[in-house]
């Protein structure tokens, strides 16, 4: 009976070392799909001059699949644009996302710049996120990699030695 429990624990350790790795390239996977979803808005914008209404309801059917729930969330609070400005229901709309600071500032900094200027400002606005948001996804992936071994190596290991204390 103790070499089971010892073993469920064991594995419990191992269990939450994998999801912590999880979790991180979750994050990573999250910043690249706003670097698509920002590609797709750009050239919606100051292309084709979409609305940005209609930008975020084509992303929130066919978008990125992590930030659907963000642009659906953005149509929904569409209705009351003339009670709040766009920055805040922008802002609004990222509060439930798990986004490192810096990216959280750039999305919301970018938020304030959207529709209030002409397509061409917008794009520069765009543009400066989205390099932010790609080279903060960048070392979220290579931080990762780095240390994916570490984090489930310290899972496991505090696992063995609970085991061996508590057998």
């Amino acid at each position: 009976m103790r070499a089971a429990a010892c073993l469920v624990l064991a594995g419990g350790c191992a269990y939450m070392g994998a999801a912590s790795v999880l979790e991180a390239r979750r994050r990573a996977r999250l910043l690249l799909a706003f670097v698509s979803a920002l590609d797709v808005l750009k050239r919606e914008i100051c292309s084709r001059l979409t609305p940005l209404p209609d930008c975020a309801e084509r992303l929130a059917r066919g978008g990125p699949e992590p930030l659907r729930g963000f642009f659906t969330a953005l149509c929904a609070f569409f209705p009351q644009l003339g009670e709040l400005g766009l920055g805040e229901i922008w802002r609004r709309c990222l509060e439930p996302l798990d986004l490192p600071g810096a990216a959280r500032e750039a999305l919301s900094e970018l938020g304030g710049a959207l529709g209030r200027y002409d397509a061409a400002a917008q794009g520069v606005a765009i543009d400066r996120c989205r390099e932010t948001l790609a080279a903060l996804a960048a070392r979220e992936s290579e931080r990762s990699a780095e240390r994916d071994r570490l984090r489930l190596g310290l899972a496991l290991c505090a696992g063995a030695l609970l085991a061996l204390t508590l057998y």
